[in-house]
């Protein structure tokens, strides 16, 4: 049983522990994390920032958030996940998005509109009620089905998908124009 993520919102998983999503959509994979990604974004770094969190629970916010793996998923919830920590502060969004955009290597590497769409991930972890997701203890929560952790958490699948039909008329626009080329080889 496999899930692509970014076929949003399929109603088949919401009542699915979550994991049995998680190894369905990310199963067994190892990644191997750069050394400036590890820094800025793993718990165990002495210089990470806040919305740190580890990989397994990193992908779990994936899940809750019916994002796949693009860069721009990976640009939203890495927003959602900053934008939900109470401890976030303008020069941590300085320092996160310049390397993001300047020192992470590629793939990790933001462009423009995925720093845009960061932005709109930031966003929407500031707004909804509960905070500091990045420190909940999911190993708690694995039988627990996404609907339930859905609304536990306050993510509401209807405002990520008039999110993400925003990102979609984003890229459409940034894509033609000369000021935001998309282009993800740099």
């Amino acid at each position: 049983m496999t899930f692509n993520l970014s076929e949003s919102f399929k109603p088949h998983i919401a009542h699915l522990q979550l994991k049995d999503v998680y190894s369905a959509v990310f199963g067994t994979q190892e990644t191997k994390i750069p050394f400036f990604v590890w820094l800025l974004e793993n718990p165990a770094s002495p210089l990470s920032l806040p919305g740190r969190i580890g990989l397994s629970h990193h992908d779990y916010i994936h899940i809750l958030l019916g994002r796949g793996t693009s860069f721009q998923d990976e640009a939203f919830v890495v927003g959602f996940t900053m934008g939900n920590d109470l401890e976030i502060k303008k020069i941590h969004l300085w320092t996160y998005k310049f390397f993001a955009k300047f020192i992470y290597p590629h793939p990790y590497k933001f462009n423009e509109v995925d720093l845009l769409i960061f932005d709109l991930g930031f966003q929407y972890g500031k707004k909804i009620k509960f905070k500091c997701i990045n420190k909940i203890n999911f190993e708690l929560y694995q039988n627990e089905s996404i609907n339930y952790l859905r609304n536990l958490f306050g993510i509401n699948l209807e405002e990520i998908q008039l999110i993400q039909q925003f990102e979609s008329w984003l890229l459409t626009e940034c894509s033609h124009s000369d000021v935001f080329r998309v282009n993800k080889s740099t």
